[in-house]
């Protein structure tokens, strides 16, 4: 269950990855064509490098965060698999002796067999 979840979560990273590099480059692309064709600046390929340069800086920070995230996930994990091992031995009730039951069984049918 783990690993599909875990698949899951990597391509959902790497699909909101893409998002988060290629919005702010076509924003900023459209901007500078804006300003080129409205006000005649040559404000392009000022404009595309600060879209890449921001996209670069979000991917970053999401990436970061998103270690962070699987980090803490993880100890989480370890931690709950940890106290579960230590209940089993606590909570687990005694089985009762095989080796008794028999021996009662025994001691009784020779009573029944010794009155009669």
């Amino acid at each position: 269950m783990h690993y599909r979840k875990s698949v899951f979560r990597s391509l959902a990273m790497v699909t909101q990855l893409g998002f988060c590099v290629i919005a702010p480059v076509f924003l900023c692309i459209f901007i500078g064509y804006q300003l080129d064709v409205r006000f005649g600046l040559q404000t392009m390929i000022p404009m595309l490098i600060l879209g890449v340069l921001g996209g670069a800086r979000g991917a970053w920070q999401m990436a970061k965060r998103t270690l962070q995230t699987e980090v803490k996930e993880d100890a989480k994990l370890r931690e709950e698999r940890m106290q579960s091992a230590a209940r089993e031995g606590v909570s687990r009730p005694k089985q009762p002796s095989r080796i008794q039951a028999a021996g009662a069984l025994a001691s009784e049918t020779d009573r029944k067999k010794e009155a009669d």
